[in-house]
């Protein structure tokens, strides 16, 4: 067994002893005939793990999708297998799923004055594995957010509602960005399963353009300063690694003009027809040169250039880009956020 099958089985196990746990207690307190079929339900998957048959299809026999065992490790069916009231039901719930998390997009009245944004977000299935956010300070400035949470499917989408939780939680009562980090770190671990983690990119600028931000092994974040290109590397492990990891604050300054680009690797990863990947140094190109635009139009761009890179090739992860620009001049008139879809 590799490692990365045991880190997902111990996932599932420890996943599963937990409900056991709670159901337990529950019994304790209430008994019921659904509370002791769930607890069976339980016993099962756990037999099942024992005896390496957990995840295999009770009808055909083949595996069952990983991130449907993830999001519920009792489901016993695969996709093909279920009944046509069952699948109806699934499309049902992805669908709310989806917009509930379109709902968790940053709303249009979070613009900031004194600041232009705009963003692409676009899933590669019905949900999305990626989260980001913009939250004033009510001081002139914004915390940015920007992560790629590990995995794909339901089981990430409800860890993209874990962190804006955790993070819009935490903000109000914030001090610093490190300090903050580590706080929402610390939550974050001991709600999820062993193994889960996002790598993360977490700033704050303030009203002047002062800029505090820790990158926890996501791409880098990307600054346009006219025709220059500042480039912010990533400086820690991964969000949500270890709970009591530490994360390094960077500062640099905007002046006015200047735009933050932060982006997934749903972008950077696309493939073209050739198999060719979009890369990084190519989306450092383009940051670069489109540095002078509004964000609404760099984003547009942006994206009409990655749809005609890829060409007839389907996607196949998660698209989320953000463009944040110092624009103190716009605090006079009303400042704009924008979706670019």
């Amino acid at each position: 067994m590799t490692t990365a099958e045991t880190a997902y089985i111990n996932q599932i196990r420890e996943q599963l002893v937990t409900r056991r746990h709670n159901l337990e207690t529950a019994i304790t307190k209430h008994e019921s005939a659904q509370i002791t079929h769930l607890l069976h339900d339980v016993d099962q998957a756990l037999a099942k793990l024992e005896t390496g048959n957990f995840g295999v299809c009770q009808n055909c026999h083949e595996s069952i999708e990983v991130d449907r065992v993830m999001a519920d490790p009792l489901v016993t069916f695969c996709l093909g297998c279920l009944t046509p009231a069952q699948q109806r039901s699934l499309e049902q719930d992805l669908e709310l799923a989806a917009r509930m998390q379109i709902g968790l997009l940053p709303p249009d009245d979070s613009a900031v004055a004194g600041w232009e944004t705009a963003f692409h977000f676009r899933p590669a299935r019905v949900v999305s594995g990626d989260y980001f956010d913009i939250i004033g300070d009510d001081h002139g400035g914004m915390y940015f957010i920007m992560a790629d949470v590990a995995g794909k499917g339901v089981g990430a989408a409800m860890l993209t509602a874990s962190l804006r939780s955790v993070f819009r939680a935490l903000i109000p009562t914030a001090d610093c960005v490190g300090e903050l980090l580590t706080r929402a770190n610390r939550l974050f671990c001991e709600s999820a399963m062993s193994g889960q983690y996002a790598t993360l990119v977490f700033g704050h600028v303030n009203c002047d353009g002062a800029l505090d931000v820790a990158n926890a092994g996501h791409l880098p974040l990307l600054l346009a300063k006219g025709a220059d290109l500042e480039v912010i590397e990533s400086t820690d492990l991964p969000f949500g690694m270890f709970c009591s990891q530490q994360f390094t604050v960077q500062r640099t300054s905007l002046q006015p003009g200047d735009t933050l680009v932060l982006y997934t690797d749903g972008i950077s990863e696309a493939l073209n027809e050739a198999g060719e990947e979009f890369g990084v140094e190519q989306m450092r190109e383009f940051v670069q040169s489109h540095g002078t635009k509004l964000p609404c139009e760099m984003v547009k761009n942006c994206r009409e250039r990655l749809d005609g890179f890829r060409g007839n090739v389907e996607r196949f992860d998660d698209e989320t880009m953000l463009a944040i620009q110092f624009a103190p001049a716009s605090k006079l008139s009303e400042p704009r956020h924008h979706a670019v879809m």
